[in-house]
């Protein structure tokens, strides 16, 4: 190859090597959270959270919408859609029904207690509709004291 052929391909691959350089990492998000708590009236209560997603921009969750009534504290015995453009609340109760699912912590579904966000996480805190049994207290350990 001739000089002349090389001469744009040497300008080309520092501004393209630059332009990559220039972009940050995204940040690992932080991994969910779920602390249980049997109460000592045999409630079962607990408090889930998850990291805010950075990628949609500052958009805080706000409980009635713009300037509309908050909506009514959800009973979780229903099945949730999935929406493609989950709001990040909606990401939430996702995540939420996926590990109660998992754990098996709320059998008969839950009723929400709060839902607020602090430190970059979205927090809800609920309570179980049914009352713990005794293997409830042997597999779900009181582990913060909320």
């Amino acid at each position: 190859m001739t000089m002349k052929k090389l001469l744009p391909l040497t300008l080309l691959v520092p501004i393209v090597l630059s332009a990559c350089a220039g972009k940050p990492k995204p940040q690992p998000k932080e991994p969910d959270m779920f602390a249980t708590n049997i109460k000592d009236t045999n409630r079962k209560v607990f408090n889930f959270s998850i990291s805010a997603n950075q990628d949609k921009g500052d958009n805080k969750p706000e409980r009635g919408g713009a300037g509309g009534p908050p909506p009514e504290p959800r009973n979780k015995n229903q099945a949730k859609g999935d929406t493609p453009n989950e709001s990040p609340l909606d990401e939430l109760f996702t995540h939420l029904e996926t590990k109660l699912s998992d754990t098996g912590y709320c059998r008969e579904g839950y009723t929400e207690i709060d839902t607020y966000e602090s430190s970059g996480r979205l927090h809800i805190l609920g309570a179980c509709n049914e009352m713990a049994t005794p293997e409830d207290k042997r597999q779900f350990a009181n582990n913060y004291g909320y």
